[in-house]
């Protein structure tokens, strides 16, 4: 089974839209009543058979096989379907040490395709464990297999199921201590570290957009299928009251910041680098989850994102100038070229603005669209982030 990424889509009309939508079924009624391939991408984990497995786990490790699959709990749904997989092999491949706890992500249903696929997102994930993980020295889930069918915009991972193999356990809205938050930070700053201003970030990893790329995207969705003010109205009571009102800016606000993070220098980004998408280790480490919104861009993008909904508010007001230096040092350690204190500052202060608006659209789904987030969780992190944008004046940053 060979890897594809396909490319960034351009950002699409509403006619473009219903075209490319009207694409992804065409192509997933030929994949379904056609025979089945085998370089077929599987529709759901629950079709990954012994033989497609030894395909894509066994590549370089003559006569391995994997021999049986088992699911040792029941799949999950969300904007992916989620599914934990225990494979056994015959003796060459137990010989090699090939991995045997997996977990696996799949677009199963055209609602999550389209989703992902409108949104830019259907590469992104697939993208960086088959590229972009090798090369961090990172706490993170292994990636042993990643592709997106471009027509049918199915799409899969393979990964390490880190919560057998490393005792992992993910977070919720809980606040981080210092000690934790400083793990995270000294994590993201190897990895945007490590590949600033990388070549391969506008070359080999073509699937990925900037900051900037991504705003004129979600600006077209959101003229499609707004659900920003239900989001909104659904979040007043966690909006301090002299935002409530200032939704229009709000959006402007973060229209300018996703503007100045697509400007160089670039180095890889998580995008969407909120507490819930991180994990701790029974040995204390913080690890990255979740990778799916991979951006190319400018790093506060995914350090104002970490600070301002993993903290609680009144930990974030005393330790984020603090925190912030911490992670500058490390950057520059790591090969990076860190900022002055005023321009890092100013930076951190603009990128509130998106965390904003990706957790209201999170909150404001409709009947149609996947369950992103619990909505418990999404009230949480809405009232941390908008005290830190009345905190930090971010608008005023901003130039509203």
């Amino acid at each position: 089974m060979r890897s594809t990424i396909p490319p960034a889509d351009p950002v699409p009309t509403k006619r473009g839209a219903l075209a490319r939508a009207g694409r992804v079924l065409a192509a997933e009624a030929r994949l379904c009543l056609g025979p089945p391939r085998p370089e077929s991408v599987p529709r759901t984990p629950d079709l990954l058979t012994a033989e497609w497995l030894t395909a894509v786990l066994c590549r370089g490790v003559p006569r391995a096989e994997v021999t049986s699959v088992t699911r040792p709990r029941a799949a999950s749904w969300g904007t992916t379907t989620r599914a934990a997989l225990q494979v056994a092999y015959n003796q060459a491949g137990t010989g090699a040490g090939l991995p045997r706890h997996l977990f696996v992500k799949c677009t199963s249903s055209v609602p999550q395709r389209l989703m992902l696929g409108m949104g830019g997102l259907i590469s992104g994930e697939a993208g960086f464990y088959e590229h972009i993980r090798p090369q961090l020295e990172i706490e993170a889930p292994a990636g042993y297999f990643g592709t997106v069918d471009a027509q049918s915009w199915r799409s899969i991972v393979v990964m390490e199921d880190v919560s057998v193999t490393r005792g992992a356990c993910f977070r919720t809205a809980e606040p981080l201590s210092r000690a934790q938050m400083e793990d995270l930070l000294a994590s993201v700053a190897r990895w945007h570290g490590a590949l600033w201003e990388s070549p391969s970030l506008a070359t080999t990893w073509n699937w990925l957009r900037t900051p900037a790329e991504q705003a004129r995207l979600i600006e077209a969705l959101i003229g499609m299928a707004d659900r920003t003010g239900a989001g909104a109205r659904r979040a007043a009571a966690a909006l301090p009251p002299n935002l409530r009102d200032r939704q229009a800016e709000l959006f402007e606000g973060m229209r300018r910041s996703l503007t100045w993070l697509g400007e160089p220098p670039h180095t890889y980004l998580h995008g969407d680098l909120h507490l819930g998408n991180t994990y701790a280790t029974p040995d204390g480490r913080m690890g990255v989850c979740d990778w799916q919104v991979g951006l190319r861009g400018g790093w506060a993008h995914d350090v104002s994102y970490l600070l301002i909904t993993g903290l609680d508010v009144r930990d974030r007001r005393s330790w984020e100038r603090d925190l912030l230096a911490l992670y500058l040092e490390q950057l520059t350690q790591s090969g990076g070229v860190a900022p002055s204190e005023p321009d890092a500052w100013l930076a951190y202060r603009r990128a509130t603005l998106y965390p904003y608006f990706a957790w209201i659209y999170t909150l404001g789904r409709s009947r149609l669209q996947p369950r992103f987030q619990a909505p418990e969780m999404a009230l949480t992190l809405i009232g941390r982030i908008a005290a830190a944008i009345e905190d930090l004046d971010s608008l005023g940053a901003a130039g509203l």
